[in-house]
Parts: structure tokens; C-alpha cells; sequence
């Protein structure tokens, strides 16, 4: 009888062991390239979102899809939950019964509505620039396609006003398929730089031990071994292609767009963490083929940062308005009338052009959106000298189309979200340099720890962390400038 009794027990205990040793509800389960736990806690089961990321979901008795495996069985549910500052679940709290990370919908509904026209102001607010419909425009000649100043020419003209304020031309994508049409173009690059205008900070240029870190290593220098040793996750590439180190700025008016769908008059979409598949062409358009003289691998790339038309007038002002005519290839210019101009990193021409090189200032290329393929779960960038009334953040790994269109924080003691607002403090006339960070608005603090997030995707899923934020202090062993915050869960829709 003893013995049986010590059997049973032991049996409890390796039960015990496998549960610590499984992922949690939400969390991550499984992926190309994923090394940690494969199975989840009892009433999760381990469900795959993609090819890079599988995720612990609420068992309803199903088997998990592409094979997965799982301590129990589950799919995928979404708790309906409001998003417009009120209580998260009839009578407060987690609307999954006191899990403190949960996926959810938002249900909040906007007017459709058109972007407002912009304020009247100064034309000293644009420098050397022109003010044209009160914003800020490139003068340039208007009888050589190669100039970028209007100086020692006849007759001065500036684009079309639209060209240089958000971009209302492009439609909104809710979602993002694995198979988005391509689009020729060109790209330039631009350096390196954690000063980018989504405010992602040493996110999207930290790379380490990638297939071609015996450059990208050397390039970046010491500036990401604090960073990588805290985050590895977010220095490293998903399986079968490069994404860490590989950022563009798009022409303005694609960084910064209108959504008549969202809440806000101007200006009320940033395009920070979308994803794009980028493929250097022959001067021709066409594709090299594999081992051809000219092959490199295709990249893909993350949004970090803008190129206005007003200071970029060569490359960034959009089809029609570009001013690069001494380019000869095909699609140099003018771009074709659906493609962006990608202004890339120098790690993501480097792997372009082949082993860091950088010979040519501008290539031909051919892109496509794609879902992100980001490996581990979203975090956010907590900014230096924060506390309960104020602070600063921005979302940055973000899976599904990679942007995020809505972040909300909630009070320890509070049931109530609150909206957080992009950085007000930009100059109107001036909206592609609009910068990424969200910040509390005025007034509506304090903010107890921990603090909650709670992330909306264009797809309208909401990744939820009521105890995200646990102290505003960075850990002692880190960079104090560079605080991010794994919340723990990641989106699953694309």
C-alpha cells in the first residue's frame, strides 16, 4: 500500500514539474526557431498563429493545428471586451477570470469622418522650406527633374500639397496576406541610427550572430551588446530570413496617414512596425536568378522611420513628384504610381547588395507587405524618468501587420482605460515628422503600479497585460535609456 502511495505521489510531483515547465495561457509555445517551452498549462492548448509563433489559448477540447503539441487541449477564443475607457468586464477586472495577459476585441465603433483642414500658421514654421496649404513643401526647378532646391533656375515649383501632408491616397489594411501584390521601386539608404521617428529606440537596429553577423557584428561595433544580452529575443532574426537590423523610412505621406476609421482630425495613423519583403532587381525590373551573378537573399524589413517630402524632395515626395531623373533603370524615376519609396538601413542594403556593401547609393527593388514575422511576444519601451502622472512609451514588436493603432493603460485601483495619445509636441505644418511615442494625457493621472496595457492592432485584436508595467525604475543591470517590457503576449491575427 505504501509503495502505491509513494507511486501516485511521485506520479503528482512529474505532473507538477511538467506544469512549471510549461508555457503559461498566452504565452509563447512554439515557432520556427523557437527553444523554449512546447507544451502549456492545464486549459491552454498550444495553437499555431504562424510559421515564427505558436501561443498557449483557453481549451475548448479541440487538437491543436500544424501539429503542436500541449499539455491539454485548446483553440483559440476571444473575450469581448470594451475599448472606449470603460470597464474591461462586466463589473470590472480580467474578463478571463483573473488571468493578468489575454487576448481580446475591440468593439469601439468611429464616425467615419475625413481629415480636417490644416491650421493656419506662420511660413517661418518651414525654414527654408515653402508653405503651401499650411504645410510644409519642397521648391524646387520646375524645368530640371533633377534639382532638389529652387536655385539657379528660371521658374520655382513645389508639389501638390497633399504630397506633404499624412497621405489620405492609400487605403487602410486591416489586414495582411501571405500573398500582397509586389511593387517596383528603388531604394537608398540612410545610416544607422536608434533616433528613428517611430521612437523604437535600439529596437529594429540591434542584430547579433545573424547569417551575415561576420559584417552586421562588426558594423554595429559594441552599440547593441547591452542590449542584446538583456533582450535576445529582439536581436534575433526568425528562421529563413533576416529581419533585425533591416529597418526603411518610407516617403511622409505613407509614414503618416489619415484613417478615417480611427479617432482624431489629422495625422491619426503612423505606419511604425509594418512589415515589408524586399528584393534587389536587375536595372530592368526582372529578378536575378538563384547564384546568379547579382543574387542576394530577399530581406525583411520593419517601418521605423519617416522620409518627408520637405527635406527629401529628391526621393521622397511620391510618383509624379520625385526629382531623381538621373536614374536610369526602369523603375528609378518616376515611381510607379502604386509604390513608396524605402529609404533602408545600411545593414539592409548591405545584405542587398552582398556582404555589407554599400557601392551603389541607390538599387532597383521590388517589395510586397507581408505579416511580421517577429520573434517572442510584444514589449514596450518605457522611457526614462517616468511615474504615476506621466510617462512616455511606444509598442514595438508587434506581430499580425505590425502597426498599432490604439494603446491603452489602466490604474492598479481603476477598472477604467485610458487612451494614450501620440506625442502631441510636433508642428502641424510639419506632419510627416509626426514621432511615435505615446504618452499620458494631461491630467489624467495617477497611475498606480502595476499599471496596465493594453494593445489594438488594425485587425481590431487586443493583446491585454493588466500587470505590465511594475515599476518605472529600469532594472540596475540595464541601460536606464533603453527599458523595454516583455508583456508577456503576442498578437495572433494578421
Amino acid at each position: 500500500m505504501a509503495r502505491i502511495l509513494s507511486v501516485v505521489a511521485l506520479a503528482s510531483l512529474v505532473s507538477v514539474s511538467v506544469q512549471q515547465n510549461c508555457a503559461a495561457l498566452f504565452g509563447q509555445c512554439g515557432g520556427t526557431g523557437w527553444s523554449g517551452a512546447t507544451c502549456c498549462v492545464d486549459g491552454a492548448q498550444c495553437t499555431y498563429v504562424n510559421d515564427w509563433y505558436s501561443q498557449c489559448l483557453a481549451s475548448t477540447g479541440g487538437s491543436p493545428p500544424g501539429g503542436t503539441t500541449s499539455s491539454s487541449s485548446s483553440v483559440s477564443r476571444s473575450s469581448s471586451a470594451s475599448s472606449s475607457g470603460g470597464s474591461s468586464s462586466p463589473g470590472g477586472g480580467s474578463p478571463t477570470g483573473g488571468a493578468s495577459t489575454y487576448t481580446t476585441t475591440d468593439t469601439a465603433t468611429v464616425a467615419p469622418h475625413s481629415q480636417s483642414p490644416y491650421p493656419s500658421i506662420a511660413a517661418s514654421s518651414c525654414g527654408s522650406w515653402t508653405l503651401v496649404d499650411n504645410v510644409c513643401c519642397p521648391s524646387y526647378c520646375a524645368n530640371d527633374d533633377t534639382s532638389e532646391f529652387c536655385s539657379g533656375c528660371d521658374t520655382c515649383t513645389t508639389p501638390p500639397s497633399a504630397d506633404c501632408k499624412s497621405g489620405t491616397m492609400y487605403p487602410e489594411v486591416h489586414h495582411v496576406s501571405s500573398n500582397e501584390s509586389w511593387h517596383s521601386s528603388r531604394s537608398t539608404h540612410f545610416g544607422l541610427t536608434s533616433g528613428g521617428a517611430c521612437g523604437f529606440g535600439l529596437y529594429g537596429l540591434c542584430t547579433k550572430g545573424s547569417v551575415t553577423a561576420n559584417w552586421t557584428d562588426p558594423m554595429l561595433g559594441s552599440t547593441c551588446d547591452a542590449f542584446c544580452t538583456a533582450y535576445p529575443l529582439l536581436c534575433q532574426d526568425p528562421t529563413g530570413t533576416t529581419l533585425r537590423g533591416n529597418f526603411a523610412a518610407p516617403n511622409g505621406d505613407y509614414y503618416t496617414q489619415f484613417w478615417s476609421s480611427l479617432p482624431g482630425a489629422l495625422d491619426n495613423y503612423l505606419s511604425c512596425g509594418e512589415c515589408m519583403e524586399l528584393i534587389q532587381t536587375k536595372p530592368d525590373g526582372s529578378d536575378y536568378a538563384v547564384g546568379e551573378a547579382g543574387y542576394t537573399d530577399p530581406i525583411t524589413l520593419e517601418i521605423v522611420d519617416s522620409c518627408p517630402c520637405s527635406a527629401n524632395s529628391k526621393w521622397c515626395c511620391g510618383p509624379g513628384a520625385d526629382h531623381c531623373g538621373e536614374i536610369d533603370f526602369k523603375y528609378g524615376c518616376p515611381l510607379p504610381a502604386d509604390s513608396i519609396h524605402l529609404d533602408l538601413s545600411d545593414i539592409a542594403m548591405g545584405r542587398l547588395q552582398g556582404n555589407g556593401s554599400l557601392t551603389n547609393g541607390v538599387i532597383p527593388t521590388r517589395y510586397r507587405r507581408v505579416p511580421c514575422p517577429k520573434v517572442g511576444n510584444a514589449y514596450i519601451w518605457l522611457r526614462s524618468g517616468g511615474g504615476p502622472y506621466y510617462f512616455a512609451l511606444t509598442a514595438v514588436n508587434t506581430n499580425g501587420p505590425g502597426s498599432v493603432t490604439k494603446i491603452e493603460i489602466k490604474s492598479a485601483d481603476s477598472d477604467d482605460w485610458v487612451a494614450l495619445v501620440h506625442d502631441p509636441n510636433y508642428t502641424s505644418s510639419r506632419p510627416q515628422e509626426r514621432y511615435g511615442s505615446w504618452v499620458v494625457p494631461q491630467g489624467a493621472g495617477p497611475f498606480n503600479l502595476p499599471v496596465g496595457i493594453r494593445l489594438t492592432s488594425p485587425t481590431g485584436e487586443q493583446i491585454v497585460n493588466e500587470q505590465a508595467i511594475k515599476t518605472f525604475t529600469p532594472p540596475a543591470t540595464g541601460d536606464p535609456n533603453f527599458y523595454y517590457i516583455d508583456i508577456g503576449v503576442q498578437f495572433g491575427q494578421n
